[in-house]
């Protein structure tokens, strides 16, 4: 079986496409999950400074 030299070409291009479009989506997928992280990182702070607790040095304090 001989293959022609111009859908080799094709052939190397759709593979490529269809790679970096699995890159594409694998580094979307990425940056929607820290962003995720981000928000409920964002949401806990913003609990805890509302039940009263008391940030020293970076740390949360906790007081019941």
């Amino acid at each position: 079986m001989t293959i022609q030299g111009s859908s080799t070409v094709q052939l190397l291009q759709s593979a490529m496409d269809a790679r970096k479009t699995r890159e594409d989506m694998s580094v979307a997928m990425l940056e929607k999950a820290q962003n995720l992280m981000q928000q409920q990182g964002d949401a806990m702070v913003q609990l805890l400074e509302e039940t009263g607790t008391v940030a020293t040095q970076g740390r949360f304090e906790a007081l019941a």
